[in-house]
């Protein structure tokens, strides 16, 4: 059991990081500070509680912005601080995008449920494409969370396990 859980989270991580862009595209990115990004900030607070399913795996990995919040304790370089604001951009984009077809497919699902005679058949069928949404998208922001916690080096992690 615990090889196939290493496995998998070896190829989530690794999954994610082949995703991200190139890093060296961080210059070109807007900033990651502002009114628009603390909006975006908000909204997935709001939302990851509802729409990951079982969230609290993540407080045993710190995520970019914990890591950015520590940036001097962790003796965070340039390259690496870069590197994980497009991993945090990245993240913060694909999971609000995520949420939002978790939320239609909830909107929809209730509407039809709250019908005289809705189907039994789809009834299950929409739970269950909602629930694997929710699967996905908790899958795809720990993958980002391992992602960032590869960019720090071992003695970095080692010590970001003592700030939480």
């Amino acid at each position: 059991m615990f090889k196939k859980t290493s496995l998998f989270l070896s190829m989530a991580a690794l999954a994610a990081t082949l995703s991200f862009p190139a890093f060296s595209m961080a210059d070109n990115l807007p900033p990651l500070t502002g009114e628009k990004t603390a909006k975006k900030f908000d909204l997935f607070r709001k939302k990851a509680g509802t729409d990951f399913l079982l969230p609290q795996v993540f407080k045993n990995h710190p995520g970019v912005t914990f890591m950015l919040s520590h940036a001097k304790d962790l003796g965070l370089s340039d390259k690496q601080v870069k590197k994980l604001k497009v991993i945090r951009r990245h993240m913060l984009d694909r999971s609000l995008a995520q949420m939002k077809k978790i939320e239609s497919l909830r909107a929809s699902y209730l509407k039809m449920a709250s019908t005289s005679h809705p189907s039994p058949s789809r009834i299950h069928k929409d739970l269950h494409a909602i629930a694997w949404l929710m699967a996905q998208a908790t899958a795809d922001h720990l993958a980002g969370h391992l992602a960032a916690a590869n960019v720090l080096s071992r003695s970095q992690q080692d010590k970001i396990s003592t700030l939480k």
